[in-house]
């Protein structure tokens, strides 16, 4: 018997076409594009196939879905001066507890604009040192916090349950008109409570279940000095954009 053929998620199905997501669900809704549902979540599977199939009965919507994706790809939010797409999930590694505040104030220095909002996901052990930080350069952080411009969290003891404490408060801000959002992680937090795998599938999922569905820029901390260095590394692996981003700001 020949090996089943090879399903790609919308992620990749859009990255093979080319078009956005967003395309994708709508054309796969309308019944327009095939899709198998896989899972307890119904998530979409595409054959290469189908999709091959779709390009050739309607090259005018791929063409439309391509300008889309190409829109969605120029927004952007400005962090430190530099300009950052909407979607970036990054990995800051750092080796100090100084260097974790420096890492953690500077992506949310500037977040705290109209139509803004920024996540704080840490032990309150953790998260004290930031905000004294973030307090020295932004006097009003108190009236930030409370009204709702930056939200403290923290992390959950399992994928699932971190991936639905994020979508909510993430469509929480999107629906009171929030355009631009950014999330500061310390995963440490995480590794306390639950399995490494458990972070690992947590990680893996980020962008399917958060970075491709918000308007959102994400930072997650790994401590060098409790993190293996396979850990970390694996963590680069599930943070491939970390790549094209300035070293000084992941690193400290």
């Amino acid at each position: 018997m020949s090996e089943p053929e090879e399903l790609l998620n919308i992620q990749q199905a859009a990255s093979f076409l080319k078009v956005s997501e967003a395309s994708l669900r709508r054309w796969t809704n309308s019944g327009q594009l095939a899709c198998l549902r896989v899972g307890r979540r119904r998530e979409r599977r595409f054959r290469r196939a189908d999709l091959l199939a779709f390009m050739e009965e309607q090259p005018a919507r791929v063409a439309t879905g391509l300008k889309e994706a190409v829109g969605a790809r120029r927004r952007h939010t400005l962090i430190g001066g530099l300009e950052v797409d909407h979607g970036t999930h990054l990995c800051g590694i750092y080796g100090s507890d100084s260097g974790r505040v420096e890492l953690a104030a500077a992506f949310l220095a500037d977040g705290f604009s109209p139509g803004s909002v920024c996540y704080l996901v840490t032990p309150p052990s953790v998260r004290n040192a930031i905000l004294m930080s973030l307090e020295e350069s932004r006097p009003s952080l108190r009236g930030d916090i409370d009204a709702g411009r930056l939200v403290l969290s923290e992390h959950a003891a399992s994928a699932q349950a971190q991936w639905d404490r994020l979508t909510r408060l993430l469509l929480e801000a999107t629906r009171a008109g929030a355009h631009s959002l950014r999330v500061v992680g310390d995963m440490w937090g995480m590794a306390k409570s639950a399995s490494p795998e458990a972070l690992m599938e947590f990680e893996a999922g980020f962008d399917e279940h958060i970075s491709r569905r918000f308007p959102v820029v994400s930072l997650c901390q790994y401590d060098a000095r409790r993190f293996s260095g396979l850990a970390i590394l694996n963590a680069l692996k599930e943070h491939r954009d970390t790549f094209r981003h300035p070293a000084d700001r992941v690193l400290a």
